[in-house]
């Protein structure tokens, strides 16, 4: 059964439909999409809005904040309106690649280094594995839509994975591993750290050092609890928020 709409009630949406605010908002939402404004970019200032459209102010701000609500636009006080970020979710079960792809965006990554080193401590620790044994280690930049995210070391015992460091080179590192492998990641625990960034940080991830980062230290186990692998990640801080979901 459909709802019931008094005619009042059909009469203002149709004039909020028609409504120059409502055209506004409908014309700066295309030009977000088409690039005209990209992400992390500002907007004119209110007044130039106002002689662009030839609107009051009270016009162009109803305009902008329906574009907040909507997530679209932010407004920092004493700088002004920028397009906004989307927000990323991190879900446990799934790698790096199916959450940035599940977000709607792009995800690559670029391996830095790749080499076998000596297990030292605490990596050896980290790992279960003898000190000194070797360890697969990969330096990669994660990337969204082209957009560093994220620098991450990674480190898997070569008693796991023999000749990983040789043998990877794209996609998700846990679907590599479990199809070569035959590794199945089963759980992770991660610990999360605000972090100013360094000069690693501003070189990976093109931030100022001393801006806001967040460190994630992440321990990956097999279903009989072997440690899979231990990685030490920094992301840039100017993402508006980052979303960890974990099932157990």
């Amino acid at each position: 059964m459909f709802p019931s709409y008094s005619r009042r009630q059909f009469v203002m949406t149709k004039r909020a439909g028609n409504s120059l605010y409502f055209n506004i908002k409908e014309k700066l939402l295309k030009q977000i999409q088409s690039g005209v404004y990209s992400v992390g970019e500002k907007l004119p200032t209110e007044a130039d809005l106002c002689e662009i459209y030839s609107a009051s102010r009270t016009t162009i701000r109803l305009a902008l904040s329906e574009l907040e609500v909507q997530g679209i636009l932010e407004r920092i006080q004493g700088k002004g309106t920028f397009v906004k970020r989307k927000e990323l979710q991190l879900v446990q079960t799934r790698s790096f690649t199916e959450d940035v792809l599940m977000s709607g965006r792009e995800p690559t990554h670029r391996i830095i280094e790749a080499k076998v080193i000596p297990a030292e401590v605490p990596l050896n620790e980290f790992l279960h594995v003898p000190i000194n044994a070797p360890v697969n280690q990969l330096l990669r930049v994660r990337y969204a839509d082209n957009e560093p995210l994220l620098y991450e070391r990674t480190y898997v015992a070569w008693s796991l994975a023999p000749g990983l460091a040789n043998d990877y080179s794209e996609g998700s590192l846990f679907s590599f591993l479990e199809a070569k492998y035959n590794l199945k990641a089963h759980r992770s625990v991660e610990e999360l750290k605000p972090i100013l960034a360094d000069k690693t940080a501003k070189k990976y991830l093109g931030v100022k050092e001393g801006s806001p980062c967040l460190q994630v230290k992440t321990f990956t186990y097999l279903e009989d609890n072997t440690p899979l692998e231990y990685s030490f990640g920094v992301f840039r801080g100017d993402f508006p928020s980052y979303t960890i979901e974990r099932h157990f």
